[in-house]
């Protein structure tokens, strides 16, 4: 009977284990494709399909599919065996005309479930699409594209690779969201990048929404032009002052591969060893951004908490009930999109017989397009101080509401407190305070005599005050309280020289910074590796030559390092190994060998140069 028992459970484990696995079924294909040019639109699922109907295709014709293909892998890692399948049906397709390609949804059969995909849409512009330096995805990588590369004179122009700050709203006022998105646009190859400084928020609070460690290119379609597109940084900004805000922009050095035409004719081997081609460097920037910002209006209510956004109130106890001097809290959540990491603190009132305490905060947001999204949660600790029922009065938050332009006010509905009675409360409701039987003594009689005759006082001692021991002791109160004086206001004046401060603490920051990058060494992390070494190198001269990260150029950092007598050596190990690391960022050549190397290089190079300056 057990033995069956343990069958059934594992039949039971397997046929719900199956019942729960799901598959998937994805569909890739290009954005944007030009009027003339052949694309691909892939469908793959990673699971055996036993039926798979064609998608209808409007606006293009198909030349080719769809055509089956089968990839199966095995991996064992920690001698776990995984595998892997992968079905997928290609389709080669040609627009018909310029607008929109529309591909109905198709589905497949996979186990006994039917997986079905979306409608998609493909815009077809009249510009040919132009081949950057990587391919935006594998849909996007038809190898149909022309060249779009220059001539052997290197000349790149401003539309063949610029920049892009926009923002989601340029009119708003003080205290609504804004998301500004800095975006790579190209035509060309790219190679690298160098002297990157990203954009400038003044009169901002900003925070990164987005990051990306790899620039990760997609179409997109530009003025009837198609580019490939990146996204280098997202922002969340909240204005923090009002009138016309300026955004300085943000630049780069783009190192773009152009391709070179010998004086003797091109040979079939260039092609083959991939010669030919030569690095321009193109310093691109956004441009100056403007943002208007108004003064919120006038006439806030007096429970105006600073939110801009959409917001409601939630108010509850922490209980439903509590004893008398014991603690309860009130908790008020703000929840909604806006600026929920400034809003203030709602006012509560509480009964006379509570004692109310400081109030703690909590956050639960994330940021998002609308803003700051989530919740702020402000608890309220109170100890009552009698029983009985209570009310707390209901609890108001108005906020500015910038879709219908108006101040919004909230209120909650009362709160009924149930106090109930307590260790130390007697059944009138009074405190007993400090009074118990075992307290009270006898004195052992009830009067007292007073003495009669004289008091015979007696000489006992010498006073202390007015002795020399007494003028010893304050002369050296005196002394050591000027020597403490003076070592205190020695160390004020050495922390107050930042310059110092940061000269004498530049090489133990370097090589914190070091050691973090030694950790993604040893990982293998190209790219956080190489900004680690990146950072370290511009931390550490920044703070030994007292130069401004806004100042942080290459001939001001050679500049100070001469004017500082280093050695041209040095000089020129330390602007190679910069220029190294800023080039490795955004270049996937190299593994551990050439990081450890480099490693080394800088630990001799901060080294070096710390017995310089």
């Amino acid at each position: 009977m057990r033995y069956l028992r343990k069958v059934l459970l594992l039949l039971m484990l397997f046929v719900g284990g199956s019942a729960f696995a799901q598959n998937t079924f994805t569909v890739d294909a290009p954005r944007v494709v030009g009027a003339d040019e052949i694309f691909r639109v892939v469908y793959t699922a990673d699971g055996e399909i036993s039926d798979f109907v064609n998608p209808t295709v409007t606006g293009a014709e198909i030349l080719a599919g769809p055509s089956p293909s089968r990839m199966q892998s095995t991996q064992i890692i920690n001698g776990q065996r995984t595998e892997r399948l992968e079905i997928s049906y290609t389709f080669i397709l040609r627009p018909t005309g310029e607008g929109i390609a529309k591909i109905s949804p198709a589905s497949a059969t996979i186990g006994k479930k039917v997986y079905t995909t979306k409608e998609i849409s493909i815009e077809v512009v009249k510009g040919e699409a132009q081949q950057g330096g990587q391919q935006s995805s594998q849909a996007e990588a038809t190898g149909n594209a022309p060249a779009g590369q220059r001539s052997s004179q290197g000349e790149i122009s401003a539309k063949d690779v610029f920049l892009k700050l926009s923002f989601s709203k340029t009119k708003v006022v003080k205290g609504e969201p804004i998301i500004a998105t800095l975006k790579l646009y190209t035509r060309v190859p790219i190679a690298g990048f160098e002297d990157i400084r990203f954009p400038v928020f003044d009169g901002f609070w900003s925070q990164e929404i987005e990051t990306p460690q790899n620039i990760n290119f997609v179409r997109e379609n530009v003025d009837g032009q198609i580019y490939n597109s990146a996204v280098l940084r997202k922002y969340m900004l909240l204005p923090q002052q009002t009138g016309d805000v300026t955004v300085k922009p943000a630049e780069m050095i783009c190192q773009v591969q152009v391709r070179t035409t010998p004086s003797g004719g091109r040979s079939i081997f260039d092609d083959f060893f991939d010669s030919g081609y030569q690095i321009v460097k193109k310093r691109i920037n956004s441009g100056q951004a403007t943002i208007k910002v108004s003064s919120l209006p006038a006439g806030a209510p007096a429970s105006f908490g600073q939110g801009v956004g959409e917001f409601s109130l939630d108010v509850k106890l922490s209980r439903d009930s509590v004893k008398a001097h014991e603690a309860g809290s009130l908790v008020v959540t703000v929840k909604g999109s806006g600026n929920l990491n400034l809003i203030e603190a709602p006012k509560v009132e509480l009964p006379a017989d509570f004692e109310l305490y400081d109030m703690k905060t909590s956050n639960n947001y994330s940021y998002g397009v609308n803003g700051i999204q989530g919740s702020k949660t402000f608890e309220y600790p109170f100890i009552p101080r009698s029983e009985g029922v209570f009310e707390i009065p209901p609890v108001e938050y108005s906020y500015y509401d910038v879709k219908s332009n108006r101040y919004v006010t909230l209120k909650s509905l009362p709160v009924a407190v149930k106090v109930t009675k307590g260790d130390n409360v007697v059944s009138g409701g009074s405190l007993i305070q400090g009074v118990s039987k075992q307290a009270v003594a006898s004195l052992g009689e009830d009067i007292r005599y007073i003495l009669q005759g004289g008091a015979g006082f007696s000489a006992k001692g010498r006073f202390f005050v007015g002795s020399v021991l007494y003028f010893v002791v304050l002369a050296l109160i005196v002394a050591a309280y000027a020597a403490v004086y003076q070592f205190l206001r020695r160390r004020a004046k050495l922390r107050g020289d930042v310059v110092r401060t940061r000269n004498r603490k530049a090489n133990k920051v370097a090589r914190k910074r070091l050691k973090l990058a030694e950790q993604y060494m040893q990982q293998n992390l190209r790219s956080p590796f190489y900004e680690e070494m990146h950072k370290a190198l511009l931390g550490y001269i920044s703070d030994k030559l007292a130069i401004q990260f806004a100042d942080m150029q290459r001939d001001t950092i050679k500049e100070t390092m001469e004017a500082k007598k280093v050695s041209k050596g040095n000089i020129e190990e330390f602007m190679q190994l910069l220029e190294d690391c800023e080039m490795a960022r955004y270049s996937m050549d190299g593994g551990a060998g050439e990081m450890s190397a480099q490693y080394a290089k800088a630990i001799a190079v901060i080294s070096n140069l710390e017995g310089e300056l």
